[in-house]
Formats: structure tokens, C-alpha cells, sequence
């Protein structure tokens, strides 16, 4: 009977976590940018984060980049090119749960970066 009851638990236990995981969304992208003390052609310098806070992967992260200028190169391997208005970041791989990626660009005001579309992945 003890046994009986270990093999519901565990099987509780394993459902409830794979639930969780299927629950990742768009929701679990964070974006969040500092203002640093840096000044580029007139205009403050923005730090931006980027992290997944989901234990599934995401990848081919798109983000709303209509109207994004910056006078700074920001590296295409994290945040493409803007075209059709979305911006790829990091060329489609996948972001790893609590893994960041960050870039700087510099403008004024700070733009409202926003995630519009990504591929989750458990295993």
C-alpha cells in the first residue's frame, strides 16, 4: 500500500511540473533597459536585457522595432535588422531560461522594445 502511494505522489509530482512547463507564453520574455551614463551624439545611451524567466527554451524571439533609430551599431547577432517592423534577437537561437542577452543603443527617448512572437520548447 505504502508503494501504492510513493507512485501517486511521484505521478502528481511529474504531471504538476510538466504542466508548468507548458505554461511558458511571450508573457516570460522580460525586457528591461537602464539608462547609463553614456552619451552618444547628444542622446543617452540605453542598456537592454533581454531574459527568458521560463525553464522552456525560446527561440526565433521577434520584438515589435517600429520606429527604432539608435545612433549606435547594436550587434546583429543579438538584435536584427528591423524588417517588416520586427526585430529577430539572437538570430532565431534559442534563449535559455535565466540566461540575458543584452545590447546598448542610443536614443531619446527609450524605445518600447516588445516581444510579438516566439517558438517555446520543452523537454
Amino acid at each position: 500500500m505504502d508503494a501504492i502511494f510513493k507512485l501517486l505522489s511521484l505521478t502528481l509530482f511529474l504531471g504538476l511540473v510538466s504542466q508548468a512547463y507548458g505554461e511558458c507564453s511571450l508573457k516570460d520574455i522580460s525586457i528591461k533597459q537602464y539608462k547609463t551614463s553614456s552619451w552618444a551624439h547628444g542622446m543617452p545611451v540605453w542598456s537592454v536585457n533581454i531574459t527568458n524567466n521560463c525553464i522552456c527554451t525560446q527561440s526565433q524571439l521577434k520584438l515589435n522595432c517600429k520606429g527604432f533609430q539608435t545612433y549606435l551599431s547594436v550587434d546583429p547577432e543579438i538584435l536584427g535588422d528591423p524588417s517588416n517592423d520586427e526585430c529577430l534577437v539572437n538570430q532565431g537561437e534559442p534563449i535559455y531560461y535565466a540566461k540575458p542577452l543584452n545590447f546598448a543603443y542610443a536614443w531619446d527617448p527609450k524605445f518600447p522594445f516588445q516581444p510579438i512572437y516566439s517558438k517555446i520548447a520543452c523537454s
